[in-house]
């Protein structure tokens, strides 16, 4: 009988953006972090939402995000953008053999940052090098979405990741 144990992840990028530009105030190119902050402004056909960025002197920069048509009915999004936690399980492919577990079966919940299959897996696998990952999901051991994808996938929310934990033993 085949035992799979099902994960669902949770994936946001906990890093706060930055870029390089000139600040008028300061004189010179400094570094903008994003502040957390965002902003709305319309002028009556477009609705545009902003990331407000801060300098080193507290000089702010609004980064556009995006631009929407203006429609009737439509609530404003006030307040701070928070951190939020990723929910990820780290696995250990032999403490799950022991355990009588045939296949994993991770589900991409949500997905805040672009990162590739390989990179992904490798982080949260830590008794298998990033090699022998790469090695698996070339050999068809890891799937997304039950099909044969390069390493080098980038992994999209509501994705479905699937492990065949046996296959692991040949490759290593």
């Amino acid at each position: 009988m085949e035992k799979v144990l099902y994960l669902n992840w949770e994936i946001y990028n906990n890093s706060l953006d930055s870029e390089e530009r000139y600040c008028h105030n300061c004189g010179k190119k400094v570094i903008f972090i994003d502040s957390l902050k965002r902003r709305q402004n319309a002028n009556g056909k477009n609705i545009f939402h902003y990331a407000i960025y801060k300098c080193p002197n507290n000089h702010t920069w609004n980064k556009m995000l995006n631009t929407f048509k203006a429609i009737s009915g439509l609530n404003n999004l006030d307040g701070e953008v928070y951190k939020r936690e990723s929910k990820i399980d780290m696995i250990f492919i032999e403490d799950l053999i022991a355990k009588g577990f045939n296949y994993v079966e991770i589900t991409i919940d949500v997905i805040d940052k672009k990162i590739r299959l390989d990179k992904l897996v490798s982080n949260q696998i830590l008794d298998l090098s990033r090699s022998k990952i790469e090695e698996g999901i070339k050999k068809g051991f890891i799937l997304i979405n039950e099909k044969l994808v390069k390493p080098k996938t980038i992994v999209r929310e509501k994705e479905t990741i699937s492990l065949e934990l046996n296959k692991f033993k040949l490759v290593e």
